[in-house]
């Protein structure tokens, strides 16, 4: 409980110590929240059109700041974007009208800078700022000094941290995003048909599972959000849709643990005059597909397995 209070306490410290600083940046006339900002290139663009010893080069970025240097007059700054991260230097003779806001600058904080762009003695190429602008005020802690965010439980309920503390989850949720796309293109493109179905459902049917209910107040009749789309797809084979599928929410009041959620997405399709060897068919060429088209390779691990999609795959009657 001890260990507890103290960490709040500390956490408290550093917030009030940030909204020290937003009032200082308020009382400057700088707006800390919402500013527009155009013509901001990616960080990786930036980097990879540097060329060597080429004078006159200009770059323009923005992103969150997850390393911040501050020897005195020099300030080395690192900006993170979708993209990846890049390197500000911030130096007084530049910015002389703005230093004492710049010294106000913290982790987590979203600037948008521009300048030169150059490199450093160590090699690393540095937009060197003659402009700075704030675009948003962080008034939380960034979690370990940037080391990552490792509470486990955390990074689940908090997933917008997560995805700035941790940039590998930013891939996974891109590739992931990806592969949905995939999956709509490779069915679309076998002559399925995406629909949508009802989320609220009179009958929570199509799998065993507990159902969360709702009240619908102008029917005055309790409903059910659905624990599988199987029923209203089926009416559509019966409505003569000879192919169709969904990429659905589905909501399930059960257990709760990071390999378990209650409302989780499903891909379900449903093909008429087919049987069940037509149907593992196709599951085995999408999934090859989108093994052939995101991973490095065919065999890979998943836990203590090794998994091999390689074609063909054994079958089970």
């Amino acid at each position: 409980m001890t260990e507890f209070k103290n960490s709040k306490d500390t956490a408290d410290r550093f917030e009030q110590a940030r909204q020290e600083k937003l009032n200082a940046i308020k009382q400057m006339g700088i707006d800390p929240y919402g500013e527009r900002y155009e013509g901001a290139e990616p960080a990786a663009e930036t980097k990879a059109r540097y060329k060597d010893g080429e004078e006159g080069q200009k770059a323009k970025c923005a992103g969150r700041i997850v390393l911040l240097r501050d020897i005195g007059k020099l300030i080395f700054i690192t900006l993170r974007d979708s993209s990846g991260t890049i390197q500000v230097g911030l130096s007084k003779s530049l910015l002389e009208s703005k230093w004492s806001f710049v010294k106000l600058l913290e982790l987590g904080d979203i600037i948008g800078a521009s300048g030169g762009l150059g490199k450093t003695k160590t090699g690393e190429i540095t937009i060197w700022a003659d402009e700075v602008v704030l675009l948003s005020k962080s008034l939380m802690q960034p979690p370990e000094k940037w080391h990552g965010l490792a509470d486990i439980d955390l990074r689940y309920r908090q997933r917008y941290v997560d995805l700035w503390a941790n940039p590998e989850v930013m891939e996974l949720f891109r590739k992931r995003s990806a592969i949905i796309r995939t999956v709509r293109e490779y069915l679309t493109g076998s002559g399925f048909v995406e629909v949508e179905t009802p989320m609220m459902q009179t009958i929570a049917g199509g799998a065993a599972a507990k159902p969360f209910i709702t009240h619908h107040n102008s029917l005055d009749m309790d409903l059910f959000l659905r624990i599988a789309p199987e029923l209203f797809l089926k009416r559509l084979l019966v409505g003569g849709m000879e192919k169709v599928f969904e990429i659905n929410r589905n909501f399930r009041n059960e257990g709760l643990s990071t390999r378990h959620n209650p409302e989780f997405t499903m891909l379900e399709l449903y093909q008429a005059y087919a049987d069940y060897d037509i149907m593992m068919d196709l599951t085995e060429e999408m999934i090859c597909l989108l093994v052939e088209k995101y991973c490095k390779e065919s065999k890979m691990a998943f836990g203590e397995k090794n998994i091999d999609f390689a074609r063909p795959w054994r079958r089970a009657k």
